[in-house]
């Protein structure tokens, strides 16, 4: 018996029991993070697609030849470029703890899609995209989610003189005579080198000289980080190596009610808009250089107002313009505007150090509602008479008015993006993702920037980038729900 207890009271028993309590801590799991981050492929760039940058530094006499047939439908390249020659297009996917998912492709440093949920915790999509990168291709895409440069907006006539210099550049004209979004092969087209750090995903891209006409050769870099407060932070950055402009933006096209909701959602919205004063516009759209009041005009955002009511009051259809933002003094970041959509209770807040921001409803989007009268409807009336006359000359002629006719319905939309003067006949729609139809007022845009054609307006901000500067524009959107009634 003395033998046994001895055995007890030794250490040996104990042994026995310590790897048991080891391996309980293995078992439990990881937490997760607030965070994720997912890569993979969305698709590849065809070899077609690659435009190399010198073809479009050619002689301004032959400059806007060349673009223009680059930008043919009928043209063997599509109107994107590789940046450095990548083929593969990525895709970088964050998800938050609090249910937000959003995506951006490296193809035009594309925000595909942005997921939050409504009051009830349900997410949707609540911007418009495609569902495939050959949509992305299409000349129909309406710069869905795209990083513009090297210049957002409109400049006047294609022309502009860089001050001090005091010299004179001609720009490619691809929206009528005049240049619009960075030209025919802007920042939106080109497939941008993307890595990962932390959290962010920085994107960079080279233009070269006088590509698209502009001056210099810019180094472009946009960073991406989603953060657990559901917030999109975008930070762009470049350098160049003489004096030149630039002026990025991002195009995201939002419906809070979610992107396929339409029309009748979206005049639900209830838009604030910090800004006192527009820049005003001519009858093409143009800014003449003159600063309005909003004060008593239906531009007045500085207390909450319903699109709903406010739409009506716009005789050009609706809002497309620059509103002047009131910043304050030393701030780095400035509150443009929000937006809420009461049903769904979804909020969105814009914040940025850009003195301007773009307010569009979508104006341009297909209309099924619009109809006009096709212009071969006087030459039929005409042939009908002339019919007994000559039967076979009258079956001729109506067979060409009947190709000419769907070569028109074929090129709608694309004549509308090109001129905003133009008349569309008839309806096309757009496609979008999940086989949704966009609609004209189905979205709306809210675009930080400097004014549109600032370089020309010595009364605008500085839109000129000199060698040893660094432009510097962050864009924040925050997302968050609003819990009871609005009032």
């Amino acid at each position: 018996m003395a033998e046994a207890t001895d055995d007890n009271a030794s250490g040996d028993t104990v042994s026995v029991v310590k790897p048991e309590v080891s391996e309980a801590p293995e078992t439990i799991p990881p937490p997760k993070p607030d965070v994720e981050l997912i890569v993979d492929g969305f698709g590849f760039m065809p070899k077609e697609t690659k435009l190399d940058s010198k073809s479009l530094s050619t002689d301004l006499k032959k400059s806007s030849k060349v673009l223009k047939d680059i930008k043919s439908p009928a043209s063997e390249h599509s109107p994107c470029a590789s940046s450095t020659n990548i083929d593969i297009v990525r895709r970088y996917t964050w998800r938050t703890k609090n249910r937000m998912t959003v995506q951006v492709i490296t193809y035009g440093a594309t925000i595909t899609s942005i997921q939050v949920p409504d009051k009830r915790g349900v997410p949707d999509d609540v911007v418009a995209g495609f569902d495939t990168l050959e949509e992305y291709f299409q000349p129909r895409n309406p710069y869905f989610g795209a990083t513009i440069g090297r210049y957002a907006n409109y400049i006047q006539d294609g022309t502009m003189v860089v001050r001090p210099s005091g010299r004179m550049y001609m720009l490619s004209t691809n929206r009528g005579h005049n240049h619009y979004h960075g030209g025919y092969v802007g920042f939106d087209k080109v497939n941008w080198r993307s890595y990962v750090t932390g959290n962010k995903v920085i994107m960079s891209h080279v233009s070269e000289r006088f590509h698209e006409g502009y001056p210099g050769t810019v180094m472009a870099q946009v960073s991406f980080e989603v953060t657990c407060d559901n917030t999109i932070k975008i930070e762009m950055k470049c350098t160049t190596s003489e004096p030149t402009i630039v002026n990025l933006s991002n195009t995201n096209y939002f419906n809070l009610a979610g992107h396929h909701s339409g029309p009748d959602l979206m005049y639900d919205h209830i838009i604030t808009i910090n800004a006192d004063k527009y820049t005003a516009v001519d009858e093409e759209g143009l800014v003449t250089g003159e600063k309005n009041v909003v004060g008593g005009t239906p531009y007045d955002f500085r207390v909450p107002r319903s699109l709903r009511v406010m739409l009506p009051k716009i005789p050009m259809g609706g809002y497309d313009i620059n509103f002047c933002v009131t910043q304050g003094t030393e701030q780095d970041l400035t509150f443009q505007a929000r937006a809420l959509h009461p049903l769904t209770g979804r909020v969105l807040e814009i914040y940025s150090n850009q003195p301007g921001m773009q307010f569009y409803t979508g104006n341009l989007l297909p209309d099924p509602d619009k109809i006009v009268e096709e212009p071969g409807e006087t030459e039929e009336e005409g042939k009908s008479e002339s019919e007994s006359e000559s039967d076979s000359g009258s079956e001729s002629e109506s067979k060409s008015s009947e190709e000419e006719e769907s070569a028109r319905g074929e090129e709608t939309i694309e004549e509308a993006k090109e001129d905003e003067g133009k008349r569309s006949y008839g309806y096309v729609p757009l496609m979008g993702k999940h086989g949704t139809f966009y609609r004209k007022h189905g979205l709306f845009c809210m675009m930080p920037q400097n004014y549109p054609d600032a370089v020309n307006h010595k009364n605008f901000p500085n839109s000129v980038l000199n060698p040893g500067e660094t432009y510097i524009h962050k864009i924040q959107y925050k997302f968050g729900i609003l819990l009871g009634k609005y009032v």
